[in-house]
């Protein structure tokens, strides 16, 4: 049988549709990528000047280095409202936005670790007591669970 000319432009018609949406597929998939690292170091270079996270974290840091101190005793409740525990838990709840995020793929994973493994590692080691028993004391579980999933998620693929 053989093919009429409607038959062939239609043939060629077709091909060129598809390749067209191949194409345009292929570029939004690649917008999403580049996006998604564009949303990734504005993150990161807003969490650099973000002045109430540097407030916070001047107050978390000696905390968290000073061998003397256990971050676990700002997890009681006797101390709602104190300067440090306000501290701990607004960079807490940084880490659980950004964890959260990158699970839902609004920012890179990749990009993120290469920028932020180290910290985030040794955050999540520093904070992990404090979590648990925050955990333990409010009978809620799922407390920061999207940091801890980040935090193991890079511990299980470091860089």
């Amino acid at each position: 049988m053989e093919l009429t000319l409607l038959q062939t432009y239609l043939s060629h018609f077709d091909i060129v549709i598809l390749a067209a949406a191949i194409a345009a597929l292929y570029s939004i998939r690649r917008n999403t990528v580049i996006n998604r690292r564009r949303a990734t170091v504005d993150l990161v270079l807003h969490q650099k000047n973000d002045s109430d996270l540097k407030a916070a974290n001047l107050v978390v840091n000696p905390l968290l280095r000073d061998e003397s101190i256990s971050i676990t005793k700002y997890s009681d409740k006797t101390h709602v409202g104190s300067e440090e525990r306000t501290a701990i838990l607004f960079v807490l709840n940084n880490y659980e936005f950004v964890a959260t995020g990158i699970r839902e793929e609004a920012f890179d994973f990749k990009l993120f670790k290469r920028m932020r493994c180290g910290t985030v590692l040794r955050d999540w080691a520093e904070f992990q007591p404090f979590i648990y028993e925050l955990r333990k004391i409010n009978k809620h579980p799922t407390m920061y669970q999207e940091f801890e999933w980040l935090a193991k998620k890079l511990e299980h693929n470091p860089l």
